[in-house]
Formats: structure tokens, C-alpha cells, sequence
């Protein structure tokens, strides 16, 4: 009875989660906020520290140390800031004229929720619901980078059906299937003599898998690793162009979506009834993210190269236990940007992260426990320079960006 209560507070999650669509705030378009109590640590330790129901997305053999059923909501407001700056945009022979487009970004809220459940003394189940890649800017039509870019919308829900084995007291092994919905909508303008608009949107299924290893080997010292596959989808859709010179165009178009396969260490080591100290390594697989390549009935319509790099993210923190009711957190992260010079485009203006993060948990009783994290995102500046519209009349993308991030974060655990 209790995991059907939990479960029909997963489908409720999931339906308020399928309306929200958002920036990415890991590097690239991952979002990293699925637990709020992970964010207090900057994700430091996370495949290795099972502290709530969250485990089964950073690491499902962790649902062994969390006996009968627990559950685990999240919400994460991220308020993301960009500046993007004009060095010289061309539209033919002159300047491309417009804006900066202000501030892309709205404040987001990114939901998540998982529930675990034990059956047997070394067999656990869970599932969960997530949102972890998306983007979301809108630069408008008048702005400097047009051609490149206006509006960009990115929302992929997941779901984690989960299992767990604990093969002895020290060892324990877990995975699941990642069952993902991704839709997407690019915009940017095309000019052959008027400025018109471009628009590729369209929606895909993809399959993937997640399994971890949670090891024990001595009292206080937990050793996790978590692999998450690539997950690839064909995005089915329209192939939309209007108002430019010569006929529209309204065709049946798909494009493929490849998102990167995700492999972390974590450690954590108690120092002492108090002190814990927590550290990751996360090795993303972004060069499955090589080009946008929009395909119809006669073929190829158009080819974006992306050319994303394969990148690692480091973090470290601490864990304290103030006393029986709060447990505080810190951390900091350092998070490569997949993008490079040559093909960084205005629809993900990113570079090298810096994180810094801090929050806690507030134990009510043995049931109830409520988790609260911030942190403070610093984006290093990048430059772009890209040719676009090259089948009409080329124009030059060249700017520089630097950005930041807000991220506020409230979550509550449930034990039945």
C-alpha cells in the first residue's frame, strides 16, 4: 500500500514536470539538479552518498541503504543570466546590425521526484521521474546573432524504473532503464533578399540504462560508480520557412539527437562521528553530440555541426553533522564546457563552469526530513564566431558571452 501512495505521487510529479522545459546549468545542456541534497555539496560524493530516494538517478545500488520505502521530491528554481556582447557581426558585405538581445533566460523551476522500496532483506525496486537536459533562450528577431539563433527549447522527461541487489554487507549492485521524451523547438532567421524565419520542431522516444556499484570496503569509507548510456532520439517533426524571399516551405522533417553517456566515481570518508568528506569525478561523452542534421522525405535539408567534446567535471565537499536535527553542506565543482571555439553557437553560449554551493537537511522526525541547497554558478567568458545563412546571403556571427547562475533548491523526504 505504501509504494502505490508513492507511486501515485510519482505520476503526479511527472505530469507537472512534462510543463516545464528550462537552461541547462551543467555544462553544455545537462542539468545536473536531480537532488536537492546533492546540490548542497555540489554533487561532491554523490554515487557514493545514499542519503534519500535520489540515489536511484546518481547511483541505484544506493537504494540498498535505505530500508522499506522512502520518498524523495525536489524542486530546483534556476535563474540564469547571460550577456552576450556584438565584435563585429556581417550580414554580406555590411553590419548585421541589432541588438544584444538582453537576457535569454527566465527563471525556471525543474522538478524531480523518486520513490525506493524494499522487498526482500537484498532486494530493493525504484523509479523516479527527472528532467536532465534542456535548454531554454529567446534573443528575439531583431538581435545581432539572428542568423545563428532566436528562440531555442530543448525539454526531455525521464523516467528510471530501477532494481537493486545487496550481495553482501559491504557490496551492492543496482541499474535501470532510462525511458526518455524529448521535444524541441529551433528558430533563427534566413535571409535571401528578406529577413524570414527558420523553424525545426518535432518530438522522439529514446532508451537507455543506468547501473551502478556502491562498495563498502571498510567502516565509513563508501567507494560508488554510476554509468548512464547515451540515450539517442530521433526528433519527428516540421521543417518550417516563411517570410524570407521565395516560396515557403512546410515539409515532414526529423533530425537525430544524440545525448552523451555519463560514467562518475565518487567517494565519501567519514573523519569522525561528525565530518564527512565527499569527492566526484563525472566523464560526460558529449562527442556523441556532433552535428543537428535535418533530414525530409528528399533528403537532407540542412546540417549544423556541433562538435562537442568529451569533458570531465571535479568536485569536493563536506558533510557535518551540526546535531540530531541539521546535517550541513558544502561544495565546490569544476565543469568543463563540451563547446569549442570553432562551432560554440548563441543557442548554448557556454564555457568552463565554477561552482560554489551550500545546504542542509532539517530532520523533523523519523518519517519527515526537508532538504534546502543554493548555489552560485559562474559561466568563464567565450567568444563565437560562426558563418550562417551560407545558401543565401552569409552572414557572420561574432560576439562574446559571459554568464552566471542562480540556483535555489527545496525538497522533502518521506520514510513509510
Amino acid at each position: 500500500m505504501h509504494l502505490k501512495k508513492a507511486l501515485l505521487f510519482l505520476v503526479t510529479g511527472f505530469v507537472s514536470g512534462a510543463t516545464f522545459g528550462g537552461p541547462a546549468q551543467g555544462a553544455g545542456f545537462y542539468i545536473q539538479e536531480q537532488s536537492v541534497s546533492g546540490l548542497g555539496a555540489a554533487f561532491a560524493g554523490q554515487a557514493a552518498m545514499p542519503r534519500d530516494a535520489s540515489t536511484v538517478y546518481f547511483n541505484p545500488a544506493g537504494m540498498t541503504h535505505l530500508p522499506g520505502a522512502h520518498l524523495n521530491v525536489g524542486i530546483n528554481v534556476l535563474i540564469p543570466n547571460a550577456d552576450l556582447s556584438d565584435t563585429g557581426s556581417t550580414l554580406g558585405a555590411g553590419a548585421a546590425g541589432g541588438g544584444n538581445g538582453g537576457n535569454p533566460y527566465e527563471a525556471t523551476p525543474i522538478p524531480n521526484l523518486f520513490v525506493t522500496q524494499q522487498i526482500t532483506d537484498n532486494f530493493w525496486i525504484g523509479i523516479g521521474a527527472g528532467a536532465p537536459f534542456g535548454l531554454g533562450n529567446d534573443y528575439g528577431d531583431s538581435w545581432f546573432g539572428r542568423y545563428d539563433s532566436i528562440k531555442s527549447e530543448l525539454k526531455t522527461i525521464e523516467i528510471y524504473p530501477s532494481a537493486a541487489v545487496k550481495l553482501n554487507d559491504w557490496l551492492s549492485v543496482g541499474g535501470g532503464f532510462i525511458f526518455q521524451y524529448a521535444d524541441a523547438e529551433l528558430t533563427n532567421a534566413l535571409n535571401a533578399g528578406t529577413q524570414g524565419l527558420q523553424t525545426l520542431e518535432g518530438d522522439g522516444y529514446g532508451v537507455g540504462v543506468n547501473l551502478g556499484v556502491l562498495a563498502e570496503p571498510r567502516p565509513g569509507t563508501r567507494l560508488g560508480f554510476d554509468y548512464r548510456s547515451a540515450v539517442n532520439n530521433r526528433i519527428d517533426g516540421r521543417f518550417i520557412i516563411e517570410g524570407s524571399t521565395g516560396a515557403d516551405t512546410d515539409i515532414k522533417a526529423s533530425a537525430e539527437l544524440h545525448l552523451p553517456d555519463i560514467a562518475t566515481f565518487s567517494a565519501a570518508q567519514e573523519l569522525d562521528d561528525r565530518w564527512t568528506l565527499l569527492g566526484s569525478a563525472t566523464w560526460f561523452g558529449w562527442d556523441n553530440f556532433d552535428r543537428i542534421e535535418i533530414v525530409s522525405g528528399a533528403g537532407a535539408v540542412g546540417i549544423v555541426e556541433q562538435n562537442y567534446n568529451t569533458t570531465w567535471a571535479f568536485s569536493v565537499g563536506a558533510e557535518y553533522e551540526y546535531s540530531d536535527a541539521w546535517t550541513l553542506r558544502a561544495g565546490y565543482q569544476f565543469d568543463e564546457t563540451p563547446t569549442n571555439d570553432t562551432f560554440r553557437t548563441t543557442r548554448t553560449p557556454d564555457g568552463d563552469r565554477h561552482w560554489l554551493t551550500g545546504g542542509g537537511t532539517y530532520t523533523l522526525d523519523d518519517q519527515w526530513s526537508f532538504d534546502f541547497a543554493g548555489a552560485y554558478i559562474d559561466i568563464a567568458e567565450q567568444d563565437i564566431n560562426l558563418n550562417r545563412n551560407i545558401l543565401a546571403i552569409p552572414a557572420n556571427v561574432r560576439g562574446e558571452s559571459d554568464g552566471y547562475v542562480v540556483i535555489l533548491s527545496a525538497g522533502l523526504n518521506y520514510k513509510f
